[in-house]
């Protein structure tokens, strides 16, 4: 049983019990899911299910990844002997090097979505019209929709 607030669960089945414990959700990765899970289905808006649901399960497939390469390995602190110390050294320093890496091209493709946007609505601002054209293209980039998405006569037509 699990009381409101608690991190700590118990489960009850058959006699037996089953101690959990459940990590923290921070609510501004909770925010970021749902701002992620938002824009497929904005994108989406309309169609049926199952011509999006790989989309959704890619998205949580890759989060899922992307946190177990980032966890910590339990059991390891506190180690006195040098060859575990170096080994872990060199684990996370590698580890380190490549959230560094990957963290830099994500704030690189950012930089360039928003230099996009910006362009895009300097263009409206500027008094351009196009029947929505630019902004399409631009929510299509910055969404990041690929036509693998889409369903195989849009994809065909290039639309949503």
């Amino acid at each position: 049983m699990r009381r409101a607030g608690d991190e700590w669960g118990c489960f009850v089945a058959s006699g037996w019990f089953m101690a959990t414990k459940h990590a923290p959700v921070d609510a501004g990765e909770r925010q970021l899911a749902a701002a992620q899970l938002d824009d497929i289905a904005c994108t989406h808006v309309g169609k049926p299910w199952a011509s999006w649901k790989n989309i959704v399960v890619e998205w949580h497939v890759q989060t899922l990844a992307d946190a177990r390469a980032e966890s910590w390995i339990p059991g390891m602190v506190g180690s006195q002997d040098p060859a575990i110390e170096r080994a872990l050294s060199r684990f996370y320093s590698y580890h380190m090097r490549a959230a560094i890496t990957r963290l830099r091209a994500e704030n690189t493709e950012l930089q360039r979505k928003l230099i996009d946007a910006v362009a895009c609505a300097r263009f409206y601002a500027g008094g351009g019209t196009d029947d929505g054209e630019r902004a399409h293209s631009v929510l299509e980039t910055l969404l990041h929709v690929d036509n693998a998405s889409l369903d195989p006569a849009e994809a065909k037509h290039g639309h949503h």
